[in-house]
């Protein structure tokens, strides 16, 4: 069995996302807007990007696995806009293991 080579830039890709991330903890209010071409944008929605991007690129490196980290990424960034959205229930969590769960024993089945 061949091992796979670990990708070094993930390894960093993930440690200036956590940089950036924990900038944005410390420096910026939730509550604060930024604008782009006249559009106002809640900070949120960069803080879900940044935080997507440091689970996807951490979890690919450590598990040697790029649809798993993606999997992992989804899952918790859609349980953390589901918080979000008011919905706390502890069903939709499981729900939402059940969805993601069985999309990866799809891809499992297809290899």
């Amino acid at each position: 069995m061949r091992k796979r080579k670990k990708h070094l830039w993930l390894l960093i890709l993930s440690a200036l996302s956590l940089g950036a991330l924990v900038y944005l903890i410390l420096n910026v209010s939730p509550t604060d807007q930024f604008s782009i071409f006249n559009f106002q944008f809640s900070i949120l929605i960069p803080a879900l990007t940044i935080l997507f991007i440091l689970i996807f690129s951490l979890t690919t490196f450590i598990l040697n696995n790029s649809r798993r980290g993606l999997l992992l990424g989804l899952l918790i960034i859609s349980y953390l806009l589901l918080r979000l959205n008011g919905l706390t229930s502890p069903f939709f969590a499981i729900l939402l293991l059940i969805l993601f769960g069985g999309i990866e024993l799809f891809f499992v089945k297809r290899k």
